[in-house]
C-alpha cells in the first residue's frame, strides 16, 4: 500500500509529494474522505500547455493544479474534456499536437484519481484458493466471495474505517492500527503463500522514502559538469593545480557509487530478482555501468571522470522521464532464467564502456574547436590521452557486447529453440558490434588513421546503441521490443542534438591536424 500510495500521488500531482503530506496519508485521506479530496487542487496540469487546460476548465490561466471537480460541468455533471480527449484518442501518434498529449496525461490522471475515490486500487483482499492468487478490492470482495468471506472483509474493512475516523477526532490512532490486525489475519489466512515477509515490507517502505536514485541525478550531473569546467581550465591554465579537485571529485564519485549499488541491491532484494528485467531497471544499471567505466578507466584523467559523471547523470535523468515506468514488476515467463543475471548484465555493461568512449570523444571534438588552427601543447596533449582512454572503453565496451551476444544466442535456444532467428534486438546488436568493430580498426587503414577520424566515428557510433536499445524497442518489432502498435514520434530535441553534432563535427573539422 506504501507502494501504491507513492506511485497513485505521483501520477496525480506528477511529484513525489504535496501540500507537506505523506503520500500514504494523502492516498488514506482519498479512500476514506473523497468527498472533501475531490475539491482540492491537486491533479496536475501539466507543464507544457496548463494555461490552455486552465482556460478549457474556465479555471485562471496560471493554475498549475485543479481540483477533481473542476473537471465536471455542475449543471449535467458532465466530463468537460471528453470530447476532445476522446479526439485525440483516435489520432495516431505523428498527428498528435503537444496539446493532445498532455490531455490525454491529464485524463489519466483524473481516471486514476477516480479508481482511488472508488477504492478500487485497495487490492487488500486475497480471493480465497485462488490458484493464480488473486486479490482484490473490499467492493469487490463483497460481491464476489461468499458469505462467510463476505462477512469477514465487510468486518475487518468497516471497523477499520470506523476507526481512522475516530483517529480523525481524537488523534489517537492505536485503535485504527488495532483494526489493521483484522484485515492481517484475512491476509494470513487466505493469502499466506504470497505475503511478502516484514523484512521484505520494512525494506520496500525504506526504498520508497529514500529516493536514492532520483537523488543521484543531480549529484552526478553538478559533479561532472564542476569537474569539466577544472579540467578545461587546467588545460588552457597548466598552472592550476587538480590534485585537489580531483580528491574532492572522487570522494563525491564513490559516495555517489555507493548509494547506486545500494539503490540497486535494495531493488534485488525487493522484487527477488536482477534489477535489469524491465525499461527502468535497465536505465538505471547502464548508468551504473558507465560508473564502473569510469573507476577502469578515468583513475587520473578529470575529463574522463567529469565524462562518466555527467553521462550517468544523463542517463539517470532518462530514466526518470515520463515515459519510462519505475514499477517493480514481477517477471514474464521468458525471463525467469538465470540467463537475464549473465547476458544481459553483460550487454548492459558493454553500453555503459560505449557511452564513456563516445562522450570521451565528444570532448575531443570539443578540445579540436578550441585549440586553434596553430594548436596547443596543453589541448594536444589531452586529445591523445582522451583518444587513448576512449579507445581502451570501446575495447572491453566490444569485448563484453560480442560475449553477451553469444551468450544471448545460448539462452535464445532455450527460451525458442532457435540460436538466432534475425529478431530486430538481434540484428541490431550485431550491427552494433560490426560498427564498433570498424571504428576500433579505423587505425589499420593508412588513410583514416587519425585522432580526429577515430573520434568522429566513435562520437557518431553511439546511435547504433541508441539504435539497438530505444529504437528498436518503441519503433520495431520483435521478440524484445516493447513497442505496440504505431511508432512514437521522435522528439524535436533529438533533431537538435544531431544537428549540434554535426556542426561541432565540421568546427573541429578545421583544426584537425595535429603535430
Amino acid at each position: 500500500m506504501d507502494t501504491v500510495a507513492h506511485e497513485v500521488i505521483s501520477k496525480i500531482t506528477g511529484r513525489s509529494s504535496l501540500y507537506d503530506i505523506e503520500p500514504t496519508q494523502l492516498f488514506l485521506g482519498m479512500v476514506t474522505r473523497p468527498e472533501i479530496y475531490q475539491n482540492i487542487p491537486m491533479i496536475s496540469l501539466g507543464s507544457k500547455t496548463y494555461k490552455q487546460t486552465a482556460k478549457l476548465l474556465g479555471l485562471p490561466e496560471d493554475t498549475r493544479f485543479a481540483k477533481f471537480s473542476d473537471f465536471f460541468r455542475k449543471s449535467d455533471s458532465g466530463y468537460k474534456i471528453f470530447d476532445l480527449v476522446t479526439t485525440a484518442s483516435r489520432k495516431k501518434p505523428l498527428e498528435k499536437s503537444v496539446f493532445d498529449k498532455e490531455l490525454i496525461k491529464i485524463d489519466e490522471r483524473v481516471n486514476v484519481a477516480f479508481m482511488t475515490y472508488q477504492g478500487t486500487l485497495m487490492r487488500i483482499y486475497a480471493v480465497p484458493h485462488d490458484k493464480n492468487n488473486k486479490w482484490v478490492a473490499p467492493m469487490d470482495a463483497i460481491k464476489t466471495f461468499q458469505k462467510a468471506q463476505v462477512d469477514e472483509v465487510k468486518m475487518s474493512i468497516s471497523a477499520y474505517f470506523q476507526m481512522v475516523e475516530q483517529g480523525l477526532k481524537t488523534g489517537d490512532w492505536s485503535k485504527a492500527n488495532l483494526a489493521l490486525k483484522g484485515i492481517r489475519n484475512y491476509q494470513k489466512k487466505y493469502g499466506a503463500s504470497v505475503l511478502p515477509s516484514k523484512n521484505h515490507i520494512d525494506m520496500e517502505i525504506k526504498y520508497n522514502k529514500l529516493g536514492l536514485f532520483s537523488k543521484l541525478v543531480p549529484l552526478y550531473l553538478i559533479l561532472g559538469l564542476l569537474l569539466l569546467i577544472f579540467a578545461f581550465i587546467n588545460v588552457l591554465k597548466p598552472s592550476f593545480s587538480m590534485k585537489m579537485i580531483m580528491r574532492f571529485a572522487w570522494t563525491l564519485f564513490a559516495i555517489g557509487f555507493v548509494i547506486h549499488l545500494t539503490g540497486l541491491g535494495i531493488r534485488w532484494y525487493i522484487s527477488g530478482h536482477a534489477p535489469w528485467s524491465n525499461a527502468y531497471e535497465s536505465i538505471v544499471t547502464i548508468a551504473a555501468a558507465t560508473m564502473i567505466a569510469g573507476i577502469i578507466v578515468a583513475r587520473r584523467s578529470p575529463f574522463a571522470l567529469a565524462a562518466a559523471a555527467i553521462l550517468a547523470g544523463i542517463t539517470m535523468g532518462v530514466a526518470h522521464m515520463s515515459f519510462v515506468n519505475p514499477e517493480i514488476t514481477n517477471l514474464v515467463p521468458v525471463l525467469k532464467s538465470y540467463w537475464l543475471m549473465i547476458h544481459v548484465a553483460t550487454i548492459i555493461s558493454g553500453d555503459g564502456f560505449f557511452g564513456l568512449g563516445s562522450m570521451l570523444s565528444l570532448l575531443v571534438l570539443i578540445l579540436y574547436v578550441i585549440r586553434g588552427k596553430h594548436g596547443n601543447t596543453n589541448i594536444d596533449r589531452s586529445i591523445k590521452e582522451l583518444t587513448n582512454l576512449s579507445e581502451m572503453a570501446l575495447i572491453i565496451g566490444l569485448m563484453l557486447l560480442t560475449i553477451g551476444n553469444f551468450l544471448g544466442g545460448v539462452w535464445a535456444n532455450e527460451s525458442w529453440g532457435r540460436y538466432w532467428g534475425w529478431d530486430s534486438k538481434e540484428t541490431w546488436a550485431a550491427v552494433t558490434i560490426l560498427v564498433y568493430a570498424g571504428v576500433l580498426h579505423l587505425r589499420f587503414v593508412p588513410a583514416l588513421k587519425s585522432n580526429f577520424t577515430y573520434n568522429v566515428a566513435t562520437t557518431w557510433a553511439y546511435f547504433s546503441v541508441l539504435m539497438t536499445y530505444f529504437g528498436v524497442n518503441y519503433y520495431l518489432s520483435g521478440l524484445h521490443s516493447y513497442a505496440a502498435g504505431d511508432p512514437v514520434p521522435i522528439p524535436m530535441w533529438v533533431y537538435y542534438g544531431v544537428a549540434g553534432l554535426f556542426v561541432l563535427t565540421l568546427l573541429a573539422s578545421r583544426n584537425k591536424h595535429l603535430k
